[in-house]
C-alpha cells in the first residue's frame, strides 16, 4: 500500500469511528476510593484553605461521598497549628488554617478516616521573587491588527538553588468620571509565544510548548538577571482620554511540588491524543492532591 493511501484509510477509519457511540463495560479491577487533599498556599495571606474530597474511579459506579471527620492535623516547623472547618463553604468541604508564613517553612499535613486510612503532605516554603523594572510598550499585531500591550519584566533569580516561577498580570483604567476607589483590577492572558522559556522545555514528554499557568524554571538563567517577554490584549485607553492606566505585574515563586502539579496539569491537557498519557503529580501520600506554597513580588506602573 502506497503511504498516501495507508493516511488516507487511516483518516477514514477515524472519522468513521469518531463519529459511532458505544457503551464499554469496563471489567477491570476498580481504584479503591482515597482521601483528596488539595491545597495551594499563597504565602502573603494569613488565611489558608485546604480542599477535603474523595476520588472517584472513571469507569465505576462510584458516587463522590463527603469525608465528614478527615481528622486532620497540620504542622508548621514541627508545631501544631489548628485546623477548624469553614462553614462558609456549602459545596465542597473547606478546612482553614490561620498562619504567617516565612521562607523556608515546612507545612506537614495529615489526615485519617477509617474507609481512607493515612494521607500525609510534606511542603517547604520557597523564597520571595524580585521584581527590578517593568517596562510596557503598546504595538498592533501585524494580522490581526489588535492593540497589545508588551510587557518586559526584569527578574533577579537567587543563586545556588533552583528555582521556579509564575507570571500574572492585571490591568485597571481610570477614566474622568471614574472615583479610582472603585475600580476594579482585571486579570489578563498573558501571552508567551515570543518568550524563549516557554518553548522545549527540558524533562518533559509531549507538546512542551502547552502553557496554561504561564509558569517557567530558572533553568537557562540561574542565578542571574533576566527580562520576560511576555505581553497582554490591551486597548490603548490612554489614547481616548483616559484619567489612568495601570498594570500590575506579579511573580509568583513557587515550590518545586507546586510547580510540577500545574506543570503536570499543562502537559495532560495536551491536544494530542496520541502522546503518551501524562500521571498528575501529587505529593500526597497514601492519597491524591497537592500541598504547595507560593510567594509574591508585584509592582504596579502607570501606562502611557
Amino acid at each position: 500500500m502506497k503511504p498516501t493511501t495507508f493516511i488516507t484509510a487511516l483518516l477514514s477509519t477515524g472519522l468513521i469511528c469518531g463519529g459511532c457511540e458505544s457503551d464499554v463495560n469496563f471489567t477491570g479491577k476498580e481504584a479503591a476510593a482515597k482521601m483528596v487533599l488539595n491545597s495551594m498556599i499563597d504565602c502573603s495571606d494569613s488565611s489558608h484553605f485546604i480542599k477535603v474530597s474523595e476520588s472517584v474511579f472513571v469507569f465505576s459506579d462510584q458516587e463522590p461521598k463527603s469525608i465528614d471527620n478527615p481528622n486532620l492535623e497540620l504542622t508548621l516547623n514541627g508545631l501544631p497549628v489548628a485546623v477548624t472547618y469553614d462553614h462558609s463553604v456549602k459545596e465542597n468541604a473547606y478546612y482553614k488554617f490561620d498562619a504567617l508564613l516565612h521562607p523556608g517553612d515546612k507545612i506537614e499535613i495529615a489526615g485519617y478516616s477509617q474507609a481512607h486510612g493515612h494521607v500525609a503532605g510534606t511542603d517547604l516554603v520557597p523564597n520571595p521573587p524580585q521584581i527590578l523594572a517593568v517596562t510596557p510598550e503598546w504595538f498592533t499585531g501585524t494580522e490581526d491588527g489588535i492593540s497589545y500591550l508588551r510587557t518586559k519584566i526584569r527578574i533577579k533569580d537567587r543563586p545556588n538553588e533552583d528555582n521556579y516561577y509564575r507570571i500574572v498580570i492585571h490591568t485597571k483604567t481610570v477614566f474622568a468620571e471614574d472615583n479610582p476607589d472603585e475600580i476594579i483590577w482585571t486579570t489578563s492572558k498573558v501571552y508567551l509565544d515570543q518568550e524563549i522559556l516557554f518553548k522545549d522545555i527540558a524533562g518533559t514528554l509531549g507538546n512542551t510548548d502547552t502553557n496554561l499557568f504561564a509558569i517557567f524554571s530558572d533553568e537557562i538563567f540561574q542565578g542571574q538577571e533576566y527580562s520576560l517577554n511576555v505581553y497582554i490584549q490591551e486597548d490603548n485607553f490612554s489614547a481616548w482620554g483616559a484619567r489612568q492606566q495601570h498594570v500590575n505585574v506579579e511573580i509568583h515563586s513557587l515550590s518545586g511540588n507546586l510547580y510540577r502539579y500545574l506543570r503536570s496539569l499543562e502537559l495532560a491537557a495536551n491536544d494530542d491524543h496520541f502522546s503518551e498519557p501524562v500521571k498528575i503529580f501529587s505529593n500526597i501520600n497514601g492519597g491524591y492532591g497537592i500541598l504547595g506554597t507560593y510567594t509574591i513580588d508585584q509592582m504596579t506602573i502607570e501606562i502611557k
